[in-house]
C-alpha cells in the first residue's frame, strides 16, 4: 500500500484512508512504543494517542517516508509518556512485561542490547519486516541492519547459552 497516498486522500478529505493507514501502520506503531514502555496495557493507550497525533498532524504532513514519519510519532510519545512521569530510566521494575509475554531471561538479554541493534532485532522477529523496509523505517544502509541484527543474535546466544529457557 502506498501510504502517502492514502495520507494525501486524507488531507482531501478521505476518512477511509486514514483507516487504511491504520491498518497498514498499527504494528509498528505497537512495536515502536513497546521498545520503550514494554508494559502492554500502557502500550494500547499510547497507540491511541499516537493515532491521535497522526490525525492532527497529518495535514501538514510532506515527507516521502510515511513509516519513518508515523514510527519517530509513536517513539516521541513513548518518550513523552516517560518524561511526564519522571521515570528516567527504562529498566525500572514498573516497566517489566508481565510474565505471560516475555521469559525474564530473554527480557533481560533483550533489555541489555544497544538501543539499534535492540530495534533491529525485534524489528525482524517481532514485526517480520524485511531487512529492506527496517533501511527505509531507520533510514540506515542495509547492510548495517545486517551487521545490527547479526551483532544481537550472537550477544543474545552467547547471554543465554547458560541460562534454560
Amino acid at each position: 500500500m502506498d501510504l502517502e497516498k492514502e495520507a494525501e486522500k486524507y488531507k482531501s478529505g478521505n476518512q477511509t484512508s486514514f483507516d487504511k493507514i491504520y491498518y497498514a501502520t498499527k504494528d509498528l506503531v505497537r512495536y515502536a512504543i513497546y521498545t520503550i514502555i514494554p508494559n502492554r496495557h500502557i502500550v494500547e493507550d499510547l497507540v491511541q494517542d499516537t493515532y491521535v497525533k497522526v490525525a492532527q498532524a497529518l495535514p501538514k504532513y510532506q515527507t516521502k517516508n510515511f513509516r519513518a514519519w508515523i514510527y519517530l510519532m509513536a517513539k516521541n510519545t513513548a518518550l513523552d509518556y516517560v518524561k511526564k512521569r519522571k521515570e528516567h530510566t527504562l529498566d525500572e521494575v514498573d516497566f517489566y512485561p508481565d510474565e505471560k509475554s516475555t521469559h525474564p531471561y530473554l527480557y533481560y538479554a533483550i533489555r541489555h542490547l544497544q538501543e539499534q541493534e535492540r530495534e533491529v532485532f525485534l524489528m525482524k522477529v517481532l514485526c517480520g519486516h524485511t531487512t529492506k523496509r527496517i533501511s527505509e523505517i531507520l533510514n540506515i544502509k542495509p547492510f548495517i541492519v545486517n551487521q545490527y541484527y547479526s551483532q544481537a543474535k550472537q550477544k543474545l546466544k552467547n547471554s543465554l547459552k547458560d541460562d534454560e529457557i
